[in-house]
């Protein structure tokens, strides 16, 4: 091989190399714990008339979505860009689960800790884009 052709190997395994990592997102480190790690998370009522000004939610302003979670085993979300909208949640598998029947899609989207004492959360779903998982802060916890 000349050195003409050895410098393409390497030019092309050098722009592989780059093309795979432009685009990848930061990992986010996903804890799974009890039930009663979560419910410090849910509003302890019924969900009658959501009141995300007031009501514990979590949040991602850059996707963006905002979910509450109630005592009810039912969560409210809001996104902004495609509407709100009501759905059922279950602890599953050491993370909660949500499940909400759209007009144009149904939503499934697992809540689950970022750190062991599942003080903060993400939010892990499937969406055109492909898979998705994404930091949420809490808002309204007392």
């Amino acid at each position: 091989m000349d050195a003409r052709g050895y410098s393409m190997r390497i030019s092309l395994v050098f722009l592989l190399l780059l093309l795979s990592s432009c685009g990848k997102e930061k990992k986010i480190p996903l804890y799974r714990g009890a039930e009663t790690d979560y419910q410090k998370f849910v509003n302890q009522r019924n969900l009658s008339a959501p009141n995300t000004n007031a009501d514990k939610t979590i949040r991602n302003n850059d996707y963006p979505i905002e979910i509450a979670l109630y005592n009810d085993h039912r969560f409210y979300y809001d996104l902004p860009n495609l509407g709100d909208g009501t759905g059922t949640w279950e602890f599953e598998d050491g993370k909660l689960h949500l499940k909400a029947k759209r007009e144009i899609f149904d939503m499934e989207i697992d809540v689950q800790g970022r750190d062991p004492e599942i003080q903060n959360l993400a939010i892990s779903f499937t969406d055109r884009f492909g898979s998705q998982t994404l930091e949420v802060t809490n808002e309204n916890m007392e």
